[in-house]
């Protein structure tokens, strides 16, 4: 309901305002838009697709060590490896201890140790957190999970391809 003071001095047209608000929200509406349908789910897919290729070659890993197994050095990887569908997911645990215990190995040759020097002395150093440490406790797997860590260092060694082992 208009008052007196409003037919003396009417309100200014609400236009302009709308026009700035206008000009800087399309853009930003259109870049979040951009942003909510095309770069985050690209950003997430890539990341997935990833992830699962990663696992399958663990899978496949993990199935061709089992397949050449030796009994004494893989028979607590290949019980989780056989009993499961899926070993990249259902075996992790099982696949580090087993990968730390290689790296052991791997490191104790002195030139290769100095070739990753950092790599090896973060297995080490696990190695002998893990012998102080009862097996199959929670502690033990703590420490297994801390491999990972090690695996992302910059001079990181890799798995022996299958016909190595």
């Amino acid at each position: 309901m208009p008052m007196l003071a409003d037919i003396d001095d009417p309100r200014p047209s609400r236009a302009r305002g709308f026009l700035i608000g206008a000009v800087i929200a399309i853009p930003l509406g259109i870049g979040f838009w951009w942003l909510a349908t095309e770069v985050l789910p690209e950003l997430i897919m890539g990341s997935a697709v990833e992830y699962d290729a990663r696992l399958r070659q663990e899978d496949a890993y993990m199935q061709g060590v089992c397949a050449n197994m030796d009994l004494e050095r893989d028979e607590s990887l290949c019980e989780c490896v056989y009993a499961v569908e899926y070993p990249s997911l259902d075996c992790r645990l099982a696949f580090m201890h087993w990968s730390l215990q290689r790296m052991v190995e791997t490191c104790s040759d002195p030139a290769t140790f100095d070739q990753s020097l950092s790599f090896c002395s973060c297995v080490r150093s696990l190695d002998e957190q893990l012998a102080k440490v009862e097996p199959d406790t929670k502690e033990a797997r703590q420490i297994v999970q801390t491999y990972a860590g090690c695996t992302e260092l910059d001079d990181a060694l890799y798995l022996p391809p299958l016909d190595q082992l």
